[in-house]
Parts: structure tokens; C-alpha cells; sequence
């Protein structure tokens, strides 16, 4: 008997979490099922304090060509409700996290797919990567926190007109806009994203959880408060002993 393959892989490399969308046979379409199992574990690395960095990518062909038309199409108003509730819930879990989250973006981002690329905290596509919101097309409208988002990644017009034309953009206009921050050759993606994860792994863990927390508890406060904010993480991350210890690293590296 044929067992049922996993909407979501999980699997973790020394202090590195490699989340991967399983349905490439639908461009890894999200469903409920998928939604379900990011949410399960996303909560099971946020207890793993071995698990210093998380990467999302997706299987095949694609990131995930967004949500799943042919199971929406099938739902009752009350099923699509919960089934946007869990995209929503989805949002605050990735917020919430105290790891970083990096996207591996290959193929399609679309839709739900683009909206869940969006949540990540550094996004690097390949070349061939292809990025849109489709959902004026279908007369959806976008969810995942992407009207708050969107718009402070880059920019109100940007995020207007990716959202209002519904068009395709490639990974290069996706690079100048802001979307991105890396374009890598196909090839080399995986290579290039794991790196850039053992990097940041590697620093004192307290000093990347309050740079997380900080900026996006700074994009919904004043300059003021997020002054305070500032100062009460910065005095907290020189407590720890790992600070420390990197402090006398970096200035045995200065005398070589």
C-alpha cells in the first residue's frame, strides 16, 4: 500500500532547519494540510533551541505556485474562512519566531506562495525564479498581513502595482525593487542560502533574536519608543556570555 507523502518535509542539518514545500506535483499548491504542517513545525523549532536558522524552499519545479484553486473552489464559505485563518495564523507564527527564516526561492512564487516567500526574513531567488500576486485576477484580494508588509519591503507603488496588474515579475526586477536581496544561478542556490545560514547561525544567538525582534517591533512604534527598545535589547545581549566570548574573538582576530 502507497503511503501518503508529507505536504511538508522537515529536516534538520546541525543548527540549520531545511522546511520544504511537498507537492511539486501541483507546483506545491497550498492546502490546509500544508498549512497545518508549517504551523506544527514552525512550533516544534521554536522549542529546539539546537536549531539556530530555518530555510523554506520548495520541491520541484516551483516555491509554491499559491493557493490550491481546485480545493478552494470545493469549499463552503465556513472551510475557505478557516482556511484563511490559517494563512493568517501562519503570518504571526513566522513573525513570533525567534530564529530567522530564509527563503530559497525557486521556480514560482505566486499567490500564497508569494505571500509566504514575503514572511521570511532574507529572501534569495534563483535566476529562474518568477514572483507575483495574482489575485485581482481571480477576484481575491491579498492576506497574510500582505497589505501591512508589502508596502514596507518595497514600497506602497511597487506594491500597488505588483498587486493590482497581477503580472509576473522576473527575479532580476524582483532584486531591484527590494523583494529580494540575493540572486544566485540555479545551481548554486541551495549552496548559497545554507552558507548564508551557517553565518548567522554561527553568531551569539541572543544578538540575532533581538535584531529580529527589533526591527519588526520597530516598524509599528515611533522612533522613540523604538530608541527605548534599542537600548533595553543592546544592554540584555551584553549580559550573555556568548557576547562576551565574541568580543575577545573578534579582538584576537584584529591582532593577527
Amino acid at each position: 500500500m502507497q503511503m501518503n507523502t508529507p505536504p511538508v518535509l522537515y529536516e534538520s542539518r546541525g543548527s540549520i532547519g531545511w522546511i520544504t514545500l511537498n507537492r511539486p506535483e501541483v507546483l506545491n499548491a497550498i492546502n490546509p494540510a500544508m498549512l497545518h504542517g508549517l504551523l506544527k513545525i514552525l512550533d516544534e523549532a521554536s522549542k529546539d533551541s539546537s536549531t539556530r536558522v530555518l530555510i523554506l524552499t520548495g520541491s520541484g519545479r516551483a516555491f509554491s505556485a499559491g493557493g490550491d484553486i481546485k480545493a478552494m473552489q470545493a469549499m463552503d464559505e465556513p472551510t475557505f474562512s478557516e482556511t484563511i485563518h490559517l494563512y493568517m495564523r501562519l503570518s504571526q507564527a513566522m513573525r513570533d519566531l525567534d530564529q530567522p527564516v530564509i527563503a530559497a526561492v525557486n521556480g514560482y512564487a505566486l499567490a500564497g506562495g508569494f505571500e509566504l516567500m514575503l514572511l521570511c526574513d532574507i529572501r534569495i531567488a534563483a535566476a529562474s525564479a518568477k514572483f507575483g500576486l495574482p489575485d485581482t485576477i481571480i477576484g481575491l484580494s491579498p492576506t497574510s498581513g500582505m497589505t501591512w508588509l508589502l508596502p514596507r519591503i518595497v514600497g506602497l507603488g511597487h506594491a500597488m502595482h505588483l498587486t493590482l496588474e497581477g503580472n509576473m515579475i522576473d527575479a532580476q526586477k524582483a532584486e531591484r525593487i527590494g523583494l529580494v536581496t540575493g540572486v544566485v544561478e540555479d545551481d548554486a542556490l541551495h549552496k548559497t542560502v545554507e552558507k548564508l545560514a551557517a553565518t548567522i547561525g554561527s553568531f551569539p544567538e541572543v544578538g540575532v533574536t533581538n535584531t529580529k525582534r527589533g526591527f519588526y517591533s520597530a516598524l509599528e512604534s515611533t522612533s522613540k519608543a523604538a530608541m527605548k527598545s534599542e537600548e533595553k535589547r543592546e544592554l540584555e545581549c551584553f549580559q550573555f556570555e556568548d557576547t562576551r566570548k565574541a568580543f575577545a574573538a573578534f579582538l584576537a582576530r584584529k591582532k593577527k
